[in-house]
């Protein structure tokens, strides 16, 4: 059976995500954002900025390293197959933080 032309197409759904974050510089993983599992072909542009780090920052993207930055640094790319971003606090001294910022522009579509 196809749907041919009987049925619209569903609607593209926009997500403005903007957050803070602030873990320990202690090399753990941590998962800032995961797209929900209903919806499809999730994909945008994800900015991340640093305003305090302590041997750096990994980002990464759908479990893929995408880049380290330091203090003050930025990065911005958009994906077309966007499920998940994390952040790596490296290094530092006992007590050491790091915190930025995660702007994000998310489009989907939902079933």
């Amino acid at each position: 059976m196809s749907c041919g032309g009987c049925c619209p197409d569903r609607p593209i759904v926009t997500d403005e995500v903007c957050q803070n974050w602030e873990f320990s510089c202690d090399d753990t993983d941590r998962t800032i954002w995961e797209a929900d599992g209903d919806v499809i072909k999730p994909f945008g542009t994800v900015t991340v900025l640093v305003e305090n780090s302590c041997d750096g920052v990994e980002v990464r993207v759908n479990d893929t390293l995408i880049a380290t930055l330091t203090e003050g640094q930025s990065f911005s790319k958009t994906f077309n197959n966007l499920r998940k971003v994390s952040i790596r606090c490296l290094g530092g001294s006992g007590g050491s933080i790091c915190c930025g910022k995660l702007c994000m522009t998310v489009h989907y579509k939902k079933c």
